[in-house]
């Protein structure tokens, strides 16, 4: 009876001790990962976009921040498009500036999987996750009313049952495939206020500002746009 329990003991040590050793190889690829996704993005994506550093105005800005991509995009979808970025985040451009409505530059399919995989390191501690929950039919159906009240189609394309499969204005980031692209936690906190991640955006908001209840009925709204 003891060899058996010596060899259990010593099976149970082997397969503790492998799982170990495994989980620290996976630890140090992904840490290789992120650190080769931030070189990418020190010397390709920091001409334009931001990592780190204060909130600051779009105006003062070539493009969007990514200080909180982590808690902004969805990984997924991000891979997908820096490979083949022919959808247009901004109808017009983020800075509104002629010179600059390029194609967004494509990377490799390894380039963008170490990109985002560094990308998810940059979150920011005012987003709570798991907040934000499927909408209830009654909550659809505000959000619907109030999106509409207060006139968000009038900058953000809006998908809809149209000969273009959308409508609205291009002063501010498209809405189509919003469900795919962004985190809902993310697009809720930014909906509370967007004057804290981009003060004087141009961003409309309702004076007096709506209850969080309702800002949740929108964003709930918003999450379904496909």
């Amino acid at each position: 009876m003891t060899d058996v329990w010596r060899s259990g003991g010593l099976l149970v040590a082997l397969v503790v001790g492998m799982t170990t050793v495994f989980a620290v190889a996976v630890t140090r690829v992904a840490a290789k990962g992120e650190q080769a996704g931030e070189q990418v993005v020190r010397s390709t994506c920091t001409g334009c976009h931001r990592i780190e550093g204060p909130v600051a105005a779009r105006k003062t800005k070539k493009a969007p921040d990514l200080i909180w991509a982590g808690n902004k995009y969805q990984p997924a979808w991000l891979v997908n498009w820096l490979q083949n970025p022919d959808f247009k985040l901004y109808p017009v451009g983020y800075d509104f500036r002629p010179d600059r409505k390029k194609r967004h530059l494509s990377l490799t399919a390894d380039q963008a999987k170490m990109v985002v995989d560094f990308l998810a390191t940059r979150k920011d501690s005012r987003i709570t996750e798991g907040v934000m929950k499927a909408g209830t039919p009654e909550q659809l159906a505000r959000g619907q009313s109030l999106y509409r009240e207060h006139g968000c189609q009038n900058c953000h394309f809006t998908p809809a049952a149209s000969p273009k499969g959308y409508v609205g204005g291009t002063s501010s980031t498209s809405f189509i495939k919003l469900s795919e692209r962004l985190n809902a936690d993310w697009v809720y906190r930014f909906n509370l206020n967007p004057n804290d991640f981009e003060p004087d955006s141009g961003a409309y908001i309702p004076k007096p500002p709506l209850p969080d209840e309702d800002i949740y009925a929108i964003t709930a709204y918003m999450m379904t746009f496909k």
